[in-house]
């Protein structure tokens, strides 16, 4: 029971966060010096774009490769990934048969891969889901291999990299929060001074296509903060799970 009730956890999460992606590649390219930052800047919160002063969270690549059974996920930074309680990394692949990720902070890493639809809880665990905490860092590139879950194809693939001081608390003014995305049209806000319309300006649209809703100008909208304890409640499942086989 115990095992089936985690599973659904998961499964809700998986549901939660498949929602947000569209992109569909073996690998995708990230420009340098695109990080975001939201501040305090005189009386409201803002958005910053284009800044270069953070390469350890500022995203080159994420890729995936399937070989001989196997499925690796990899992130590749401007600068090194760094172990630190306040910079994260997520990677997120979704195929015809199943979703896999990989997350990593402040030196704990997991990867998770989980069969999409029903689970037959009276299979054999391997054959629906897997998962590793052997996160390989060297140098820029975080990487982990999982068992492949059936059909690897229509692909989906998205990365994201955060960093923030004190605490994600912004009711106070010192706080303050970067992030990359890639592709940057996974962006979830749209960006100030862009119009949203047509997904070439690092947005989709999705948010305010016209550009005059004024949350993402005025620093109002925070995105991305929630799905921080989202990954914290995939990482607290995929414990369980593996003290539970």
């Amino acid at each position: 029971m115990k095992l089936r009730n985690y599973g659904i956890i998961i499964g809700s999460l998986i549901i939660l966060l498949g929602s947000c992606f569209t992109a569909a590649a073996s690998s995708i390219d990230d420009g340098t010096g695109d990080v975001w930052h939201y501040s305090y800047s005189g009386t409201v919160w803002s958005w910053g774009g284009n800044v270069g002063n953070k390469p350890n969270i500022d995203i080159k690549e994420i890729s995936y490769e399937v070989n001989d059974g196997k499925i690796t996920l990899k992130m590749e930074v401007a600068g090194s990934i760094q172990t630190n309680d306040k910079i994260g990394y997520w990677v997120w692949y979704n195929s015809t048969d199943a979703t896999y990720w990989l997350s990593y902070a402040n030196g704990t890493g997991a990867g998770l891969g989980m069969k999409n639809g029903e689970i037959n809880y009276t299979s054999n665990f391997s054959s629906y889901m897997t998962s590793s905490d052997n996160v390989t860092i060297s140098g820029d590139t975080l990487s982990v291999v999982l068992d492949v879950l059936g059909d690897t194809s229509n692909v989906e693939l998205w990365g994201w990299a955060w960093e923030y001081t004190n605490s994600l608390d912004l009711t106070t003014n010192e706080n303050e929060w970067w992030g990359d995305w890639a592709p940057n049209s996974k962006i979830p806000f749209t960006p100030p001074g862009t119009d949203g319309t047509d997904g070439t300006d690092g947005t989709d649209g999705t948010d305010g296509t016209d550009g005059t809703d004024g949350d993402s100008d005025s620093g109002s909208k925070t995105p991305g903060f929630e799905l921080v304890f989202v990954i914290a409640a995939v990482a607290v499942a995929l414990i369980l799970l593996r003290k539970r086989r």
